[in-house]
């Protein structure tokens, strides 16, 4: 069994050691999970020796900021698009496939956080833009925000198989992604796109009716359809007839991923890069609503785990 087969998102960066690192639950460092040797296959700067370093103590953590508002656009009854104003080094920071943030109605505790994915990030500026849908308790606190909201960052789990993007140059790749989900496909896109990969999407609007790909990326081959039609299943199955993809990204819910690969059996052959949907709360790995098991009954936190091929 390969025991390296998930690898923490933060490892080497700004926040890594984290809170992990202290209850001797790192996800990545074999020292940090209790264990007498080194087994960790990390090729980074070293984890036990950055957590020694600081006093055996983790990191700084993300802390929350508050974030003007610069534009309000509502699209409908259900879907907000904010454009908001961060730091220089957040907006660079951020700009990048998976990058997430959490959102807050300043005026409301930490329980109304919500986790959510850039959408799109204008480095000049210093802007980014959130589509925010409403439709929960937490959301609907999100209607009544006009000049600033309360923001933590970054986050940069809300893609798997970040491996297999980052990999991707001068390769043919399909992009199919349904509703509010178009959201993170326009950094996989546009990330797509600067690599020099030739990009063919295939959007179903859903309940959003809104075309945010079209808005945002510079593609040239889009077509639309209803993915819970089985016309639509029939569309992407013709669409992979005609053309060989090298990397295919599926964003969209997990009911409808399941269903793609059930009806489309090329799909199993694939490079797929996936949105990450499950439950997140904290993104640090701590609360466990995030958490999966994989085959052999090991914990995965998702919030910040990323699944390595080898």
């Amino acid at each position: 069994m390969n025991n390296h087969r998930w690898q923490c998102i933060d490892a080497g960066s700004d926040y890594c050691p984290c809170y992990l690192a202290e209850t001797m639950d790192c996800i990545t460092c074999s020292h940090l999970k209790g264990k007498e040797f080194c087994d960790c296959d990390w090729r980074g700067v070293c984890i036990y020796q950055s957590f020694t370093f600081e006093g055996n103590r983790k990191k700084d953590p993300r802390v929350d900021f508050h974030a003007e508002i610069v534009e309000r656009k509502e699209l409908g009854d259900k879907i907000i698009v904010f454009t908001l104003r961060v730091p220089h080094s957040f907006a660079r920071q951020v700009n990048q496939p998976g990058s997430y943030i959490f959102i807050r109605n300043k005026d409301f505790g930490q329980y109304f956080d919500i986790p959510i994915s850039v959408m799109y990030v204008d480095g000049q500026k210093d802007l980014i833009k959130i589509a925010v849908e409403i439709h929960g308790v937490k959301t609907k606190t999100i209607k009544n925000v006009e000049d600033s909201m309360s923001i933590r960052g970054p986050y940069w789990n809300g893609v798997f198989g970040l491996e297999h993007l980052k990999q991707a140059q001068n390769a043919n790749c399909l992009i199919v992604t349904r509703g509010i989900a178009q959201a993170p496909a326009i950094l996989v896109t546009n990330y797509l796109l600067r690599n020099n990969n030739a990009i063919d999407v295939l959007i179903d609007q859903g309940s959003t009716d809104y075309n945010f790909i079209e808005e945002f990326c510079k593609v040239k081959n889009l077509g639309k359809c209803d993915l819970y039609e089985p016309e639509g299943i029939e569309l992407l199955q013709e669409i992979m007839d005609k053309k060989s993809y090298d990397l295919i990204f599926i964003g969209a819910s997990d009911y409808l991923q399941k269903r793609l690969y059930d009806s489309v059996e090329e799909l199993k052959k694939k490079k797929v890069v996936t949105t990450n949907n499950n439950e997140i709360c904290c993104g640090e790995g701590i609360c466990g609503s995030c958490t999966i098991y994989d085959m052999n009954g090991i914990p995965i936190r998702t919030c910040k785990t990323q699944f390595i091929k080898g």
